[in-house]
């Protein structure tokens, strides 16, 4: 039987339709999945970081000793439950965090995966510290050591593994830096699970590690359930086996946290500590959107 040519012609143009609807669907598909990811969405005058980071002790508080003595480790770092961090390279510190997070920051105007420029001197500022040839060696140092860890985070079935940073150039006779951040792990950063903190609250710790460390642990909640001082102490890194020193330290730094404004105060007893938080405005109205939920 034969068919009618405009039956014909219609058919091929029907075909020829469902092609390029498919060409069309293809296309946003890899448009939708090569879109660059910007790190826009934290306040100025605040530093972020995947909960990931801030909940695990990746990022330990290591005294001036074992600053000068890392080790290199290939090991399960400590964190949170339903948290999975391993690590492999010279231990980080605090001072690393310090710098990372002023890296992160650095790239929010741009795509991840472009390379950032900066001065030496600019980060160095920046970070709050001293401009002389010490502190240049020692920024480098922290890039390279940056450079060369590598972390295997699994969080909200999400596992992200690789380098922080992939590299960069540094050049000699003005100290400009061009760095690439790893983009795939912004993956970390989705479905809000990241924090923010206070830039001026955390220099104002200045050297105390420890309570850097626990400012970025209790930036991941709103109103942090009393904890066990052993954990802690795990959770920011502390080593020192002796119970009564490891408490000390701990509540001294809970003191440290409240004179920054960060705590409104605590509360202990013989084995837990309560942080009790001073909330920014944005805490507040998320604890207040909560509230009004209807309860089922």
């Amino acid at each position: 039987m034969k068919r009618d040519p405009i039956q014909i012609i219609e058919a091929i143009a029907e075909r020829q339709k469902i092609i390029s609807s498919q060409k069309t669907l293809e296309s946003t598909k890899t448009s939708l999945s090569s879109d660059p990811v910007q790190l826009d969405f934290w306040e100025d005058g605040k530093r972020a970081a995947p909960n990931a980071i801030f909940r695990s002790a990746l990022f330990p508080a290591l005294n001036p000793k074992q600053k000068e003595n890392r080790k290199f480790i290939e090991e399960k770092i400590f964190s949170v439950a339903g948290l999975t961090v391993f690590f492999t390279g010279k231990q980080f510190d605090q001072s690393d965090l310090d710098v990372y997070l002023e890296l992160l920051n650095m790239a929010r105007p741009y795509p991840l995966g472009q390379p950032i420029k900066f001065s030496a001197y600019g980060l160095l500022k920046a970070l709050g510290l001293t401009t002389g040839g010490k502190d240049h060696a020692r920024l480098h140092s922290v890039l390279r050591r940056l450079c060369g860890g590598v972390i295997e985070i699994t969080d909200h079935k999400k596992r992200y593994f690789g380098q922080l940073i992939y590299g960069g150039i540094r050049d000699e006779i003005t100290l400009n830096y061009e760095i690439t951040l790893n983009p795939d792990y912004a993956q970390l950063f989705g479905l809000g699970m990241w924090a923010s903190i206070d830039k001026v609250q955390r220099q104002a710790l200045g050297r105390d590690a420890t309570s850097k460390a626990l400012q970025a642990y209790y930036s991941t909640h709103v109103a942090p359930s009393p904890h066990k001082f052993e954990t802690l102490a795990k959770i920011v890194g502390l080593t020192d086996t002796n119970h009564r020193k490891i408490k000390f330290v701990l509540i001294k730094a809970h003191d440290h946290l409240k004179d920054v404004g960060f705590l409104i105060d605590y509360e202990f007893t013989g084995d837990t500590i309560k942080a009790i938080m001073n909330l920014s405005q944005s805490q507040l109205k998320h604890i207040a959107k909560k509230s009004r939920k209807p309860r089922n």
